[in-house]
């Protein structure tokens, strides 16, 4: 797991220089991406955002017409659910499911005016691993779907020609598990719910 981790933050490297040696021509750009997660399932009896996560990951995109651009790139996250204990109800188990992933989302952004940016996309997921670290769910990593799709909608308001800061919404489009309908810990199915904020670096800045 260390070795994938590491082969994967060195593809994030060079993919970034990559997309930037094609500054010269005005069209692509790239940047890194760093946001906090603020995530819920629903579906799993539980509610608020009060597990948190991260997403790190590399952006490249290209300007269409009309201040129009499409996104890309490759990104791991965690996201998950968790439930702390409540005195209050005993009887309520306490969880805390955490789901890592590769993303790899597909963006159209369209640029309102000098600060503002929005965009409407999706995000292909790709499960890595899955744990409930407190063990009432054994099997979590069985029981769960290894691909699948989030709907995303996101602004972005530019600092400066380097950083921006950058909320996105996400919402899972697939049920997190492959369970059947009767499953003890998911009967209804259970969907990501997602707030992630966090700031994005331009590597190169010759898109607008």
């Amino acid at each position: 797991m260390k070795l994938t981790r590491l082969s994967f933050f060195l593809g994030l490297l060079l993919s970034c220089f990559n997309a930037n040696a094609q500054d010269g021509k005005g069209v692509f750009s790239s940047a890194l991406h760093v946001a906090l997660n603020a995530c819920q399932i629903d579906g799993d009896g539980a509610s608020g955002y009060n597990k948190f996560g991260y997403t790190i990951g590399t952006v490249i995109a290209q300007n269409l017409a009309n201040k129009w651009q499409y996104e890309t790139g490759i990104a791991i996250s965690e996201r998950g659910s968790r439930y702390p204990l409540n005195p209050d109800l005993p009887g309520k188990q306490a969880f805390h499911y955490r789901y890592q992933t590769v993303d790899v989302p597909l963006f159209f952004n369209k640029t309102i005016d000098s600060r503002w940016k929005a965009g409407l996309g999706f995000r292909t997921t790709y499960l890595i691993k899955a744990r409930e670290t407190e063990g009432i769910h054994l099997n979590v990593e069985q029981d769960s779907r290894k691909a699948g799709m989030l709907i995303c909608a996101k602004v972005h308001y530019k600092v400066n020609n380097s950083l921006s800061y950058r909320l996105e919404c996400q919402y899972g489009m697939v049920s997190v598990s492959n369970s059947a309908a009767g499953s003890l810990f998911f009967p209804a199915g259970a969907y990501y719910n997602c707030i992630s904020a966090g700031i994005q670096y331009n590597v190169s800045s010759k898109a607008e």
